[in-house]
C-alpha cells in the first residue's frame, strides 16, 4: 500500500511517497480505502517533527480522512463495505487504506463531496466534543467564540445556533467575519482587539 512518509520530519520536501503493509481491521474498527485526507495544524508540526504522535498513535500523518469503507472489524453492525465516509482517525491518514474507530466514524453527510467530507471529522469532533459535551451548551444560553472566522470558530458557531444557543464570536479577517457571520447566522460580532 502506498502512503507518505516523513522521515525524521522537517519541511515539506521530506514527504515521500513510500510502500508499507496495508493495516489490519481490528474488532471494533473500519478498514477504509481513502479518497481524500485532510491537513491539519497537527499534521504540519508532526510533519516538521515537533509534535510526537500521542503513545499508541499510528506515527504516520493524516488525522482525518473520507473514503469508502472495505471492510468492518468484529462488533461493528453499524457500517457495511461500500458506505462512504468520513472519520477522525489516530494518524495514517495520508495512504490509501486507514483504521479508524467506529465510533469515529460518520457518514459523508448528504450533499458534501469527498473531499469537504475529509475537512468534517476534525473540526466536528473537536467542536462538539468541548461545546457541546464538556461545556453542555443549551438553548437560549450565550457562546462566545474567539476566533470565529476559523474554521473551528465557524463550526462552533453553527453547532451553537442549531442548538438555539446565543453566538457572540470575535474574528480578524474582514472577507471570514462575513464566512463566520454567513455560515453560522451569526449577528453578534465583537470587534477586534
Amino acid at each position: 500500500m502506498k502512503y507518505i512518509d516523513h522521515g525524521r520530519g522537517g519541511d515539506a520536501d521530506v514527504l515521500q511517497l513510500a510502500e508499507r503493509d496495508m493495516p489490519e481491521v481490528g474488532a471494533g474498527e473500519v478498514l477504509i480505502r481513502v479518497a481524500y485526507a485532510g491537513v491539519n495544524r497537527p499534521d504540519v508540526l508532526q510533519r516538521m517533527g515537533s509534535y510526537p504522535p500521542p503513545r499508541g498513535a499510528s506515527p504516520w500523518l493524516g488525522l482525518e480522512v473520507s473514503g469508502v469503507v472495505a471492510a468492518v472489524g468484529q462488533g461493528v453492525p453499524e457500517w457495511k463495505q461500500g458506505d462512504r465516509v468520513c472519520a477522525l482517525v489516530d494518524g495514517g491518514g495520508y495512504a490509501e487504506y486507514v483504521t479508524a474507530p467506529a465510533g469515529q466514524v460518520l457518514p459523508v453527510p448528504a450533499g458534501f463531496s469527498m473531499a469537504q467530507a475529509a475537512s468534517l471529522p476534525e473540526t466536528a469532533f473537536t467542536v462538539w466534543a468541548n461545546v457541546v459535551e464538556r461545556g453542555r451548551l443549551a438553548e437560549g444560553e450565550t457562546l462566545l467564540v474567539h476566533g470565529g472566522t476559523s474554521g473551528i470558530g465557524v463550526m462552533a458557531i453553527q453547532v451553537a445556533k442549531a442548538l438555539g444557543a446565543r453566538v457572540l464570536h470575535r474574528g480578524h479577517a474582514r472577507e471570514g467575519r462575513g464566512r463566520a457571520e454567513a455560515g453560522g447566522r451569526c449577528r453578534h460580532r465583537l470587534p477586534a482587539a
